[in-house]
């Protein structure tokens, strides 16, 4: 007779065998459906839907999720292999491995764990407090840097302070309500002010070229954030609120306390060589990266194009595994053995996933057949349309890159709001509203590096999916009632004529 023990094994398994069938079984429901468009982009909805599908619900290992563009591949070539192999492969991949690298030096020699003290004596060890404080900060940085650094920065930081406090692998962090929302709330940050500047991100870079050609003149640094800094911080305020006292995590306070930590702290000593080699070169490596305003005219020379972040931080770890330790001789700061130790592999799947569904996405037509279920609301009203397009950038850039969502909405904005009132520039208006929700993408890896970044240090992907689309739902609702009160209400010349050339 079957124990109550293996009675719940079977039904478990019996469940966890539903969802894998689940997965492949909404790619081929897909398939069937002429409202998802021609069947390349029926191809690229279905990946989506079987992804999503098993990031949320784990059916599976969530690195062997992201290889479904490639068994798909294997049973209907859809895109030559080689292609969709590619799509895997992006610039930025320098910039995750080195600065994971070199984190992995943080824990080698007790860095990691030493910022990890500090950060809890500024912060306290209230859960939501440290969640806030870390989307705060992030989202203000992210307003001069794009996501992906911020996180990939930002993101091994939080992960030190979560390793003290206790979360010290992967699954403990998914595990846990409280050390995801940490997570979550890196990424969240350095989405949250891609669009404040025009440096801010891919999307703003985007979305500021095609504005440009629009308009046949440039767009200064100046007038664009004056109008895209109010709303960001509007929609940073929002989010806080809603990340205090709605993302409840499963303990109130980390383990330990301040007198704890400083003790803590205390014992550990001054920073020892190999702390102060790895600290002082990551923090030179970020000053030059905020810095690149002052020298974005050096970059297009070949001979300066070692000052990006991604070869900058594949070259600190180089020095750093040549470099000879004095606390350990024989010993190098970074070392195969630590990165074996203390690497987090999971990055190198989760990250090129997500930026691989975004293109494949775009390259299958599943991005552009979205954008045409937004053609009826242009005539409907100028509410309708705001709403519109708040809600429809929003809801692609959820799902692809947010970059890619600029390419593809900001040119349909152009086109459908070109004489808009009879105004010469008549679609200026509606590149600020697109243009702002194509930032509060929060709910799946694919929709920006930083939700692929902390997905790879074990953010909880169910969690960052149901919470984010209520995010981005709140973030929407702001940009429509600011807009609406900016556009429609006052009609302030301020978002509706050009800004000056």
């Amino acid at each position: 007779m079957p124990t109550e023990a293996n009675a719940a094994s079977s039904g478990a398994s019996s469940g966890k065998l539903a969802h894998i069938v689940l997965g492949p079984a909404v790619f081929i429901l897909a398939q069937f459906l002429p409202f998802l468009g021609p069947a390349p982009a029926r191809v690229g909805f279905g990946i989506l839907f079987w992804m999503v599908y098993w990031w949320v619900t784990v059916a599976v290992d969530i690195k062997v999720t992201c290889l479904v563009p490639l068994f798909v591949a294997a049973f209907y070539p859809y895109m030559p292999v080689d292609k969709v192999m590619q799509t895997y492969v992006h610039k930025e991949f320098y910039l995750i491995a080195g600065a994971t690298a070199v984190t992995a030096a943080w824990a080698r020699w007790g860095f990691a764990k030493r910022m990890g003290l500090k950060f809890l004596l500024q912060f306290g060890n209230g859960t939501r407090m440290q969640m806030v404080g870390w989307f705060l900060l992030t989202g203000l940085i992210s307003f001069v840097m794009g996501n992906t650094p911020v996180a990939a920065v930002f993101a091994p930081i939080a992960v030190a302070s979560l390793i003290y406090a206790g979360y010290s692998t992967f699954e403990s962090r998914w595990n846990s309500n409280a050390a995801s929302n940490i997570l979550i709330a890196v990424a969240w940050g350095a989405s949250v002010g891609g669009m404040a500047t025009p440096i801010g991100g891919g999307q703003a870079v985007v979305t500021l070229a095609l504005f440009e050609k629009y308009l046949g003149h440039k767009v200064f640094f100046l007038d664009w954030s004056l109008r895209m800094i109010p709303i960001s911080l509007a929609v940073m305020a929002a989010m806080a609120l809603f990340m205090y006292f709605f993302m409840k995590p499963e303990v109130e306070r980390f383990e330990g306390s301040r007198e704890f930590y400083r003790k803590e702290l205390e014992a550990m000593g001054p920073m020892s060589f190999e702390e102060k080699a790895v600290c002082w070169g990551f923090v030179l490596i970020v000053l030059l990266v905020m810095a690149q305003p002052l020298y974005a005219g050096a970059l297009k020379s070949p001979f300066f194009k070692w000052l990006n972040p991604s070869p900058l931080f594949v070259i600190f770890a180089l020095v750093l595994f040549f470099l000879p330790s004095r606390s350990a001789p024989g010993e190098n700061v970074l070392s195969v053995d630590a990165l074996v130790k203390h690497f987090p592999v999971a990055v190198l799947f989760i990250w090129p996933a997500s930026v691989a569904l975004g293109r494949i996405l775009d390259t299958t037509g599943a991005s552009a057949v979205f954008a045409t279920w937004l053609q009826p609301f242009i005539a409907a009203g100028d509410l309708p349309a705001v709403i519109a397009f708040s809600v429809g950038p929003n809801a692609l850039s959820q799902v692809t890159s947010d970059t890619a969502a600029a390419g593809v909405m900001i040119p349909l904005v152009i086109e459908a709001f070109k004489n808009w009132h009879g105004l010469p520039f008549g679609a200026v208006a509606f590149v600020w509203v697109a243009g702002s929700a194509l930032s509060w993408s929060y709910a799946v890896a694919s929709s920006t590096g930083a939700q692929g970044i902390v997905a790879g240090f074990g953010a909880n992907l169910k969690r960052m999916f149901v919470y984010g689309m209520i995010g981005a739902g709140i973030s929407v609702l702001v940009t429509i009632l600011y807009y609406y009160i900016a556009i429609v209400v006052l009609g302030a010349d301020f978002y509706i004529l050009p800004p000056s050339a």
